[in-house]
């Protein structure tokens, strides 16, 4: 099993409180209702519900998902351990499949003015980041331009 990608994502609590509190209808489209909902049925706090949406920032990333995440088709679910975890459904879940996507990690921490969360995608497929050897290349090319080789800098 190889990491396909990594994704990561801080939100601002105050910020995304103030959003939804302007758009209260963003709410719905960004978190299912589970997410947005303790178990006894009160609603989460703001850092809580930030950090739901921040996971779904970060899995897009991991997974290399084109375009807009389809918000309901990812959601954040507690693991058997109390762990968080995704559940996807529909595109998101095609798209995991199709990159040969087996298992997702998700890390959350948050305090009451910021959330940041990690997610490792796992799998059988390519890795959807470059490597080392991409990000050399890369990096040779911008600093020396196209023709330079890996590891050979000009001489000046």
């Amino acid at each position: 099993m190889a990491i396909l990608g990594i994704g990561t994502d801080i939100a601002d609590v105050p910020r995304f409180a103030e959003h939804i509190e302007r758009v209260p209808e963003l709410l719905d489209r960004l978190l299912t209702p589970a997410e947005q909902l303790k178990r006894n049925g009160k609603r989460r706090t703001d850092a809580s519900l930030a950090a739901r949406f921040s996971a779904k920032e970060a899995l897009k990333k991991a997974i290399g998902f084109p375009g807009w995440l389809p918000w309901q088709s990812a959601e954040v679910v507690p693991a058997r351990s109390g762990a968080p975890s995704f559940r996807l459904r529909g595109l998101v879940l095609e798209h995991f499949r199709a990159i040969g996507g087996t298992n997702i990690h998700l890390s959350i921490t948050h305090d009451a003015h910021l959330t940041m969360t990690f997610v490792i995608a796992e799998g059988e497929g390519p890795s959807l980041s470059p490597g080392i050897e991409g990000v050399a290349e890369h990096f040779t090319h911008s600093m020396y331009g196209k023709d330079a080789r890996l590891g050979e800098a000009p001489e000046r």
